[in-house]
């Protein structure tokens, strides 16, 4: 991060305000977000440097920018990356709260990606500079938004990055430094031959959680290292969306045709006995290829969507928590392993 530094910073409360993906063509990506996940269009813009469509569901904002001038920001970006997320917007109650003079509310975060400081006042509607709202009903009679029955996502529950071996200490610090948050939980997590360090990061209300991985030094080339070579270095790998109850939210989603990947039957084999008594019975499970996992505090499923990128880079997760404070390493071996049989397809 790039902005002057106080030597004691004080802890920063912030929320996620919306999260950028700079894209080639952001029509065609919110058409994706609404139809498949149940997003419905809140602003748009059009200008002769970049075209923007909001998509919004609950507390979850997607802003997806095209850059239409070769030097605009989300047309390096693309250039560089393809689409993926770009800024993570931090809504905050002054602009620049890791600033210690006056300075663009912007910070530097990892790779490519920035921090943009947002101040909104209670009750203002959502908007950016830039951005019209849409009417909740179109002149043409035409609904912004898709059946309820796809209205199944309640957050971000965390967002997971990737960086580059030996630079995981380096960031983590940053927000340290920059904006008082702390590391909540940590671990090295090994896939046969391969092998991370997994440190998450947490603003002090909870409200936004970062989860970074790198590389071990070492071990075979894994996931982590082909993310960062197709992407181009650091950078979001997933978003996960949090959820009430994963089963219903995956049987509409696959309806809408959102792409899973698949879980082997024999993770199933004794899963009740590995697993305890679970909010869900592991018939469903299997049927929807829902992972599952326990920590001290309760459960947690999971399950993430195919890549749908060129790259094979970004791609969702879906989250349900029932008491769980954790993130499912024992999942975490799991999606790799399906990532892997999906490269392989």
């Amino acid at each position: 991060m790039s902005a002057p530094q106080t030597r004691n910073q004080p802890a920063v409360d912030a929320g996620i305000d919306h999260i950028t993906l700079s894209v080639g063509d952001a029509r065609a990506r919110a058409a994706e977000f609404v139809d498949r996940y149940g997003f419905e269009v809140v602003a748009t813009g059009d200008t002769p440097e970049f075209t923007a469509v909001a998509v919004r569901q609950r507390d979850i904002v997607l802003v997806l920018l095209q850059g239409r001038a070769d030097d605009h920001p989300a047309t390096l970006y693309t250039a560089r990356h393809g689409d993926g997320v770009s800024d993570i917007a931090l809504r905050v109650t002054e602009p620049n709260p890791a600033a210690t003079e006056p300075a663009p509310s912007v910070l530097e975060a990892f790779g490519d990606v920035t921090h943009t400081f947002v101040t909104r006042p209670a009750g203002v509607p959502w908007s950016l500079p830039g951005l019209s709202p849409v009417p909740a009903e179109r002149p043409t009679g035409t609904a912004r938004t898709t059946p309820p029955a796809l209205h199944h996502l309640l957050c971000v529950d965390h967002i997971a990055v990737c960086v580059e071996n030996g630079e995981l200490d380096r960031v983590i610090a940053s927000y340290e430094r920059a904006l008082g948050w702390q590391v909540v939980f940590g671990e090295d997590i090994h896939v046969g031959a391969q092998a991370m360090r997994s440190k998450v990061v947490q603003s002090p209300n909870g409200q936004v959680t970062l989860t970074l991985l790198e590389p071990m030094s070492g071990a075979a080339p894994g996931q982590i290292d082909d993310f960062l070579k197709k992407h181009g270095g650091a950078g979001v790998q997933h978003l996960a969306f949090a959820v009430p109850d994963i089963v219903d939210a995956v049987a509409d989603l696959a309806a809408a045709g959102v792409g899973f990947l698949s879980t082997p039957d024999p993770y199933y084999e004794n899963l009740d006995q590995r697993l305890g008594p679970s909010g869900h019975p592991v018939a469903e499970l299997r049927k929807y290829s829902v992972l599952a996992d326990r920590d001290h505090d309760g459960e947690l499923f999971q399950i993430f969507t195919r890549s749908e990128h060129p790259r094979r880079t970004l791609f969702m997760e879906i989250i349900e928590r029932r008491g769980a404070t954790t993130f499912g390493s024992n999942n975490i071996r799991k999606l790799y392993e399906a990532v892997e049989r999906q490269d392989l397809a």
